[in-house]
């Protein structure tokens, strides 16, 4: 982590900056500073008669000047159990120097250091506000991810529910964890402000069933995310490959399915709700329109160039041709960048999911490009991160139509150790699920 950063965090009372300092001290987590100029006086340092070394900063990553020109640098990285030691050769520092200086107009010494030495310790990820370091595309060359507090907070916090510790919120004397299923509940929760509101007055109203199949795929969204990125991060293989493609597919049809119980939940909100299952859906365009009627909000999303409409319309068009889909492992960024995968579709397909996307927003990088003289390939996870702020905000919008029908009922008393609006505002933090757009 930039030492700078780690200074501002430290002495922030802003949740996501909390949360960050008390995630990254995690056990499971090793974290070394630094600093252009080296650690601060004060420091804790390993003893001088140290078996090894002595007197190295613990904790830190510290960069010496040599007098050698071929290996100009030498770098010392000190725990209270251990110290390690590397050197740069003057090429690595130039080339990194090289392509900041063409991508910003003007070279600077000290941040093409920073992201040499990440990389060259082998760091997973760097933590950093220099603004030359979080667009570039050296992010493609190495091995080390590049964020800033808000989204290296959201690494984090997976890289922990990879490694089986669910964390709802953590402070800097309290630590809320959950189960899986729990977990995933109350990040719908989280991000769909009229969920547990529904949840609470449905109870009674819509068949015990059905809430229970609106609970699953809630959470199924968020795990489903999560499943993708940790996948998508990994090398690409063809075993990778082809469990990215099960599990994509299975989130795409979880997602459809979705909207399709919750026309159902809709039509038994109506005052004669129709009676022949084949009829409750959204495509069926008399039943729709009898829903907008009786439920006006539903028309922004339902209607003819309604933007749920337009977003359920280019996952079907996926959905129902999985049949016609393979996963590919191709250089997804530019001839520089790592293998990663993506999902082969005919030409067709990809030109009736980017149409109907292309009516959400116009020129956005939605994962789906032609690379092929008959087909287009979806990057999974570029695909997932831009449907589902929309996928949120058209279930939201829908329970929020319904929950003006059904009766208020007492809220549960709950603990008061943590605040549900705290325990919100930590979760949204903890996703970082983008702006729909």
């Amino acid at each position: 982590m930039d030492a700078s950063v780690w200074v501002r965090v430290q002495e922030s009372d802003d949740l996501p900056d909390i949360l960050l300092r008390t995630l990254v001290l995690s056990e499971r987590i090793t974290m070394t500073l630094y600093g252009d100029d080296g650690p601060p006086d004060g420091v804790e340092r390993r003893p001088m008669d140290s078996l090894f070394g002595g007197g190295e900063a613990i904790g830190w990553t510290v960069v010496t000047k040599t007098d050698d020109q071929t290996v100009p640098y030498e770098i010392t990285t000190a725990t209270t159990k251990r110290v390690a030691g590397g050197a740069l050769f003057e090429g690595q520092v130039f080339e990194a120097r090289m392509i900041l200086g063409q991508e910003r107009d003007a070279a600077d010494e000290r941040d093409a250091l920073l992201i040499t030495v990440a990389q060259e310790v082998g760091a997973d990820l760097l933590i950093t506000e220099r603004a030359s370091l979080l667009d570039t595309r050296l992010l493609e060359r190495g091995n080390c991810q590049v964020a800033g507090p808000a989204d290296a907070l959201a690494l984090v916090a997976l890289y922990l529910r990879a490694s089986g510790e669910f964390i709802t919120a953590k402070l800097d004397s309290w630590s809320f964890t959950a189960t899986p299923t729990r977990f995933y509940q109350q990040m719908a929760e989280a991000h769909i402000p009229s969920f547990a509101g529904f949840v609470r007055r449905g109870d009674g109203r819509v068949t015990a069933a059905r809430l229970l199949t609106v609970l699953s795929r809630a959470r199924s969204l968020f795990a489903a995310r999560d499943r993708i990125a940790l996948l998508t991060s990994e090398p690409a293989t063809e075993d990778i490959a082809e469990e990215i493609s099960l599990t994509f597919t299975h989130a795409l049809v979880d997602m459809v399915a979705f909207h399709d119980v919750l026309a159902r939940v809709v039509n038994e909100c109506l005052k004669q709700p129709e009676t022949e299952p084949q009829r409750i859906k959204w495509q069926n365009h008399a039943w729709c329109e009898r829903a907008i009627d009786q439920f006006p909000e539903l028309r922004a999303l339902w209607s003819a160039d309604g933007y749920a409409k337009r977003l359920n319309h280019a996952m079907r068009v996926i959905r129902n041709e999985i049949h016609d889909v393979a996963p590919s492992i191709v250089p997804f960024r530019d001839e520089h960048g790592a293998a990663q995968v993506g999902l082969a579709f005919h030409f067709d397909v990809g030109s009736r999911v980017r149409a109907s996307l292309d009516t959400l927003v116009d020129q956005r990088n939605y994962g789906v490009r032609q690379v092929f003289t008959d087909g287009h390939l979806i990057d999974p996870h570029i695909f997932y991160e831009f449907v589902l702020p929309w996928m949120l905000r058209s279930v939201d919008d829908i329970l929020t139509a319904l929950l003006r029908r059904l009766p208020e009922r007492a809220q549960a008393e709950r603990s008061v150790l943590l605040p549900e609006a705290v325990r919100d505002d930590a979760l949204r933090s903890l996703a970082r699920v983008p702006a729909h757009q």
